[in-house]
């Protein structure tokens, strides 16, 4: 193993912990040189399986995995939106200052639903130039100019990815600066939450990544017009090292239809999850699918209007 440890923070709660599990996996699988510092990061009012992820990685010697647990200020609010599958935990990774050591001036972050399929040695060491933050753009949205003020040049990033000076956040008390922000504006925090403060107070401070460093769903759904030309869009999915599954329907369901959706259940298998089934894998959905798979389009709309229920996935 060469170079110093990757320092990646996951947030998590128990429902996510198996994918967690599968991302830590790929990710271990494919950076054998790299060693990491893990930590993992729940609420302090619910218990992980701490134990079985252990298991899960027991047989990588490139990992050091420790479990810290998050307790939210009871001064502050951190808005949420029911309608939308974000949590808490998604809020958690602003403490990032907290789960470090104070000698430590760099961390990566991952969300949950991610697999990663390539070398992140050159993630992990790139110069980000004096900015905060590093991270990936989604290509063409407008969500900071129509729900955050902001201008069309500054762009949107995501924030699944996350490669973050951590010496620097501290020094600039970034967190204070986020959370003056949801304070001010409350109603701006109602789609996509800390993403939205993120991209809001430091859109002018991040590096922009490559997007194979956070390949979202956009690039793989043909229905989806991209501002990129085809051989970069292309080049994107080639050449991506790092999947991330941030739609709502996730390749543990089995009604998802995301290509690489296969790469989750290689390493699916590779884990103490191994013998997990979907809940929607119903002998009745099982048929849906099916039928789905058969019939041309045209035919499917055709049935879905004199009977919708063969086709309702819920």
């Amino acid at each position: 193993m060469t170079g110093n440890p990757v320092h990646l923070l996951l947030c998590t709660n128990s429902l996510y912990l198996q994918h967690v599990g599968v991302c830590l996996t790929s990710l271990l699988v494919n950076n054998s040189d790299l060693f990491f510092n893990i930590a993992i990061v729940g609420r302090a009012t619910e218990a992980l399986d701490e134990e079985k992820l252990r298991r899960s990685l027991a047989g990588f010697e490139n990992q050091s995995l420790s479990f810290k647990k998050f307790i939210p200020p009871a001064d502050r609010m951190l808005p949420l939106n029911p309608q939308a599958h974000y949590t808490l935990d998604n809020w958690t990774r602003l403490w990032v200052g907290d789960f470090f050591a104070d000698d430590i001036d760099r961390v990566l972050y991952l969300d949950g639903d991610i697999v990663v399929v390539g070398d992140v040695a050159p993630l992990w060491c790139t110069d980000l130039g004096g900015a905060l933050l590093g991270a990936v753009d989604i290509p063409g949205s407008l969500h900071g100019v129509t729900e955050l003020a902001m201008r069309a040049e500054d762009g949107y990033f995501n924030s699944g990815v996350l490669l973050i000076d951590l010496k620097q956040w501290r020094e600039t008390q970034a967190l204070d600066t986020i959370l003056r922000y949801v304070d001010a504006y409350p109603e701006r925090m109602r789609y996509t939450l800390d993403q939205d403060a993120l991209n809001a107070c430091f859109h002018g401070r991040r590096k922009r990544l490559d997007y194979k460093w956070n390949a979202t769903w956009s690039f793989f759904r043909e229905s989806i017009e991209l501002p990129l030309d085809p051989e970069e869009i292309e080049n994107v999915r080639r050449e991506a090292r790092v999947i991330h599954f941030n739609s709502n329907l996730k390749p543990w369901s089995y009604f998802c239809d995301h290509p690489r959706k296969g790469e989750y259940e290689k390493y699916l298998r590779l884990t103490e999850w191994r013998d997990f089934v979907p809940e929607d894998r119903t002998i009745m959905n099982r048929l849906r699918k099916e039928i789905s798979l058969i019939l041309p389009e045209k035919a499917k709309r055709g049935l879905k209007r004199l009977a919708p229920r063969i086709f309702d996935r819920r």
